[in-house]
């Protein structure tokens, strides 16, 4: 498995827009991706103005499939205006075993 992580600060007071936004638009975008296994939205315990949205995928290919497919730019598209700052994007491949 491979999973895409994205983290940003949102504007004060605009949690409950980017939560209506990403999980009732973006989300099902992402999950109709071929090879998507998952995808949700982390909220951060202690700073309520950071978040980070995770996607999980079967293979590194098929994440990198969904970034060349214009799909990725569509769904931040649709939450960029919430931001306070730039996102960071990091990937990680998931190891269950030793």
């Amino acid at each position: 498995m491979f999973v895409r992580m994205g983290s940003f600060r949102i504007a004060a007071g605009k949690l409950n827009e980017l939560r209506r936004i990403y999980l009732g638009e973006c989300a099902p975008l992402v999950k109709a991706q071929a090879g998507n296994l998952d995808c949700c939205l982390l909220e951060s315990a202690n700073d309520a103005d950071s978040v980070a949205a995770w996607t999980v995928w079967q293979t590194d290919s098929d994440a990198l499939a969904y970034e060349a497919s214009g799909a990725a730019q569509l769904v931040v598209g649709k939450v960029r205006h919430l931001f306070a700052g730039p996102p960071t994007l990091a990937s990680f491949r998931v190891r269950h075993e030793p």
